[in-house]
């Protein structure tokens, strides 16, 4: 087990609760920068921290060139994708402990390693020297792959904010193959914020006034590196972003489409510089979603999680043919329901079961639920598609649709939905 010294990884949930990051969004200006705590040095056990972490890792020669590898406790029988990520912070200060919440602990839980990445900010170094940073960072992940179990041919980048343009910088740039970029409403028009209407504090501090400054900004701009090849990128960001303005993830989307690259944006309703608890799993949802279309999530992550739903359908037939109702009852999750096809509507964990061992009584044949599809509607939901069918002098067969839930517990069941095959179509007359 690591002994490690790792900076305030304890501190993130605070964090988050003070709109460093996923709790609120930044509106307008570097304010909300200004208000984030301290560092707190702490030493981290495994009773902490769910997950492996090797911790502030030297990349480079200087003292913030550093970064933390996190990989899953789980075995995997294969390689596993792995995501280099960045932290937000204008460029000028914050860590790579903000990412935590909202972007760590999310591609950990689906199978992802781990590189969270810390780097110079505008206090230790003005541009170009973060995105430097972050591209020795990437090329040290991908020259390391093999320590970490990585498959270098699905490695994605991904940050927020600040972070969200150093991922579109090394996705751009970079020398290393990049299998998709997800740009966490960051900066692509770099000169847009130094100046004019959408000036930003952050930007100018970043870089500051001189000889050549427009053309560096042009060439920390991810605008300046669009043209046919890249990776397919997706941007995420808020309609009321005015930090970094909505249109600049538009314009960059629009561009690169139209130079034949993948690309999609999330505009979230509402939204500002960041999301709120609320509108996080959507985000994470077509995060996801958009990495799985591509290939890039694991194969065995998601085949995981389809043998665990089929799992648990497998233990509520057996605990229906046992006629056992502490063993069904927990499988379900405490709200709940099932609609049956004779009509009734067991609403609430209580009412389903008792309604099931009543079921179970009156036609006691064997029962079989086969599933034929597991279709993942998120992260943590999906829907289980079977044939149903109870034994007996006449068998009754059906579909069943459950719908699956993940809890602190694992998977299990929300809701049912029996239904009758339709009855044959009349003859023609």
């Amino acid at each position: 087990m690591y002994k490690i010294r790792l900076m305030r990884y304890i501190a993130c949930s605070l964090l988050m609760s003070v709109g460093c990051l996923a709790q609120g969004p930044w509106q307008g200006g570097i304010t909300p920068l200004a208000q984030q705590p301290a560092r707190i040095d702490r030493e981290v056990r495994s009773s902490d921290f769910p997950e492996r972490v090797e911790a502030n890792i030297a990349y480079d020669k200087f003292p913030d060139t550093r970064l933390d590898v996190l990989t899953p406790r789980e075995a995997a029988p294969r390689l596993r994708p792995g995501v280099i990520m960045f932290h937000g912070g204008g460029w000028i200060r914050s860590t790579k402990e903000t990412m935590m919440t909202a972007f760590c602990k999310p591609f950990l839980e689906q199978g992802f390693v781990v590189a969270n990445v810390e780097y110079r900010v505008a206090t230790a170094a003005p541009a170009p020297a973060a995105v430097e940073d972050a591209l020795k960072a990437a090329q040290w992940f991908y020259d390391h792959a093999a320590q970490y179990h990585v498959d270098t041919r699905r490695i994605v980048v991904t940050g927020a904010s600040a972070g969200g343009h150093l991922a579109l910088m090394v996705g751009m740039t970079s020398k290393i193959p990049i299998a998709a970029i997800v740009n966490g409403y960051g900066v692509t028009d770099v000169a847009d914020l130094l100046d004019g209407p959408h000036r930003q504090g952050f930007a100018v501090q970043w870089l500051p006034e001189q000889a050549g400054r427009l053309d560096l900004a042009k060439r920390m701009s991810p605008m300046t590196y669009v043209r046919k090849g890249l990776p397919p990128v997706l941007t995420v960001q808020g309609e009321n972003d005015h930090t970094v303005p909505h249109e600049q993830g538009v314009r960059l989307t629009a561009a690169l489409k139209e130079a034949g690259d993948d690309a999609e944006i999330m505009t979230v309703p509402g939204a500002g510089h960041g999301f709120t608890a609320e509108q996080w799993p959507a985000v994470h949802a077509r995060m996801f979603a958009f990495l799985r279309a591509r290939g890039i999530l694991a194969a065995a992550a998601v085949t995981a999680d389809e043998a665990a739903i089929r799992e648990i359908v497998a233990r509520y037939v057996d605990a229906r043919d046992q006629k056992d109702p502490k063993a069904t009852e927990a499988l379900f999750t405490p709200d709940a329901d099932q609609l049956v096809s004779s009509g009734e509507w067991r609403r609430g964990r209580e009412a389903l079961v008792k309604g099931a061992m009543a079921s179970s009584e009156a036609s006691g044949g064997k029962r079989t639920i086969t599933v034929e599809t597991v279709r993942f509607l998120s992260p943590d939901v999906a829907i289980a598609d079977g044939r149903y069918e109870i034994a007996g002098p006449t068998p009754r067969r059906m579909w069943a649709s459950l719908i699956m839930k993940r809890t602190a517990e694992g998977w299990r069941i929300a809701a049912i939905r029996n239904m009758l095959p339709a009855a044959p179509a009349a003859p023609a007359k």
